[in-house]
């Protein structure tokens, strides 16, 4: 009975283990993309900005904050 319990105890530990690297690597490729997006829309802004687009379409655009786009100029 003492191995079984033994057994099983690791059993869940070894599930609980790879579900919480599977949540984590989940976690870490969804900032990823997350970062990867924003970089996007910053560069979208640049170039509007060297464009003369006006701030409020660059907002719009890029769903960027005024504060946001302001620093880039």
């Amino acid at each position: 009975q003492d191995l079984k319990r033994r057994l099983d105890y690791k059993a869940v530990m070894d599930y609980a283990k790879e579900e919480a690297e599977s949540i984590g690597m989940k976690k870490g490729i969804e900032k990823g993309m997350e970062k990867g997006k924003e970089k996007r829309e910053i560069e979208i802004a640049k170039s509007l900005i060297l464009s003369k687009v006006d701030i409020n379409t660059i907002m719009q655009s890029t769903g960027l904050s005024e504060k946001v786009i302001r620093e880039l100029i």
